[in-house]
């Protein structure tokens, strides 16, 4: 390591010194980069709703979903464009709270739920609103750990601990920030850093940065289809009016001055037929195409399961969203028939039964999805022999004269797919544009800050390079030791005479004498000495 001043005094090359040096700074930097960006890409991901993100950390407490999961454990649920039939979510309980169950069916926007090891389903039926998630990610166990983070302080001892570690570790660690060594360590005396070059590790951090989450996001955006698929849901009706009149006579006077009015009994000293009629619609705010056919019929029948087919309308073809379709309901031959039936079975009965029912198929558009539908609601009488009378099957039900059915249509439709970065959406297709517009613009100033560092190192020479390398060790003086002394030892590089400095912690001394650098240590009665003359200056590559 120690050498005699007349001994051989070529310059290591360059790159051990500067470039390798500086690599492994920048290799460090970038590091630092990559785990800002990594930890800023992490709580993105699992940044709880209440902060803006799409998950919900769920923690197992009973035993509804066994064996599935179990108490304490931890489920991440991920919020989701749409909910099927299957799928295990976490919604919101008007009463309970949160309640993790699998979904086994849906009524219209409605969601049916039921835990897998309950026998019962939910009583409460949760809308996509309620819902506060889909399960993604299931910690066994983990969930107890979380329940003791739940004491406040140990919750900020945690929260403390981690952002310590947080900072301590992206802050990039650069020579000039390392402590000063020996008594006669001084301040830097480095001029003010005024260019880019003197703060590219400020640039290196900030461009590595963009280029990773440039590099992140473009992963993120084209894994990702440009569009996607979902599900709307489409709600229309079919809804009926049943109505029958009978012409006014001096015989209807016992009904109102308009004659018989639907809903009112028949009898039939006084009506021998009657007017019946069915008003159908089907009905959306989507716009509807449909086509279909219709008939009406009145079916008689007995308790005993007697029955027997009148037509009051044969089947027709309809177009359009509307229909209507009528007949007539003769009551003498309707007794005759009940007579027929008695005379030719013996059976004597008093009470029958005569169902007035619409026969309505539809088939069509609502939208651009396909409808198929029947619709045969019933308008139910009692037969005697003195009065044909209507009657409600639920009288707290709703009414039959209005018959209505509330139906729903899934249909799919697409539209641009989005990324969700803490409640923010961005689509799919810009973030492709802005991914690859910023890598790029990263990556080619990352490449510019390289060349003109390289150009910069190669012009500035060695001592440029020990000033930035060993700054923290050098003290400038005026005054170097006798060129000529038995006690001066030259060394052979300068990274020998800083390790004999670190090592005595004694800082290195620095001269310049014309166009000669002079770094020498004095250490009890030996002076160690590199020195670097106006050859090596000027020739950096020897």
């Amino acid at each position: 390591m120690i050498r005699d001043a007349a001994a051989h005094r070529r310059l290591r090359p360059f790159d051990n010194l500067g470039i390798m040096n500086t690599r492994l700074h920048w290799l460090n930097t970038i590091f630092s980069a990559v785990l800002f960006v990594g930890m800023a890409i992490a709580w993105i991901i699992f940044a709880p709703i209440q902060f803006g993100g799409q998950v919900a950390y769920v923690i197992v407490n009973g035993n509804s979903m066994q064996p599935l999961y179990l108490q304490g454990d931890l489920v991440i649920v991920h919020r989701a464009a749409g909910y099927q039939v299957g799928d295990i979510v976490t919604y919101h309980h008007p009463d309970i709270g949160p309640v993790i169950h699998r979904i086994i069916g849906q009524q219209a926007d409605q969601y049916l739920l039921k835990g897998d090891h309950n026998t019962w389903t939910d009583s409460f039926l949760p809308t996509k609103a309620d819902i506060i998630g889909k399960a993604w990610i299931h910690l066994p166990g983990v969930g107890k750990v979380f329940g003791f983070l739940r004491i406040p302080w140990v919750l900020s001892i945690f929260i403390a601990a981690i952002s310590a570690i947080f900072l301590f570790t992206i802050i990039p660690s650069t020579d000039e920030k390392r402590p000063r060594h020996g008594r006669h360590a001084r301040k830097d005396q480095r001029p003010p850093m005024k260019t880019i070059l003197e703060k590219r590790d400020d640039w290196l951090f900030v461009l590595a940065a963009l280029a990773i989450a440039a590099l992140a996001l473009a992963v993120a955006a084209f894994t990702h289809p440009i569009t996607r698929t979902l599900m709307k849901d489409i709600q229309y009706q079919q809804k009926g009016q049943f109505s029958y009149s009978a012409p006014l006579s001096d015989k209807l006077s016992i009904y109102a001055p308009a004659g018989l009015q639907t809903g009112e009994p028949i009898f039939h000293q006084l009506i021998h037929s009657f007017n019946v009629q069915f008003d159908y619609q089907i009905v959306s705010e989507t716009p509807i195409t449909s086509q279909g056919t219709v008939r009406l019929i009145a079916e008689l029948s007995a308790m005993d399961g007697w029955q027997k087919i009148l037509e009051l309308q044969p089947g027709t073809s309809f177009t359009g969203s509307k229909v209507s379709v009528s007949g007539i309901v003769n009551l003498d031959a309707i007794q005759a028939t009940l007579d027929d039936l008695q005379l030719q079975t013996g059976v004597q009965r008093q009470d029958y039964t005569v169902l007035i029912v619409p026969q309505i198929s539809l088939n069509g558009t609502i939208g651009s999805q396909a409808i198929s539908e029947n619709f045969t609601p019933q308008l139910q009488f009692q037969v005697d022999p003195l009065e044909m009378q209507m009657i409600r099957p639920d009288p707290s039900g709703p009414n039959p004269i209005f018959p209505t059915t509330n139906e729903l249509l899934k249909s799919p439709y697409s539209e641009p797919n989005t990324l969700s970065i803490l409640g923010m959406k961005l689509q799919v297709l810009s973030a492709r544009w802005i991914s690859i517009i910023v890598l790029v613009l990263a990556l080619g100033a990352l490449a510019s800050l390289v060349v003109l560092t390289y150009r910069q190192m190669q012009s500035e020479g060695e001592p440029a390079l020990i000033q930035r390398k060993y700054a923290s060790l050098l003290v400038n003086v005026s005054k170097g030791p006798p060129a000529r002394d038995a006690n001066v030892r030259d060394v052979e590089t300068m990274e020998d005479l800083a390790r004999l400095a670190e090592k005595a912690n004694f800082p290195i001394l620095h001269v310049v004498k014309g166009q000669d650098n002079i770094y020498f240590l004095q250490d009890s009665e030996i002076t160690y000495r590199y020195k670097i003359t106006e050859e090596r200056v000027t020739k950096p590559y020897d």
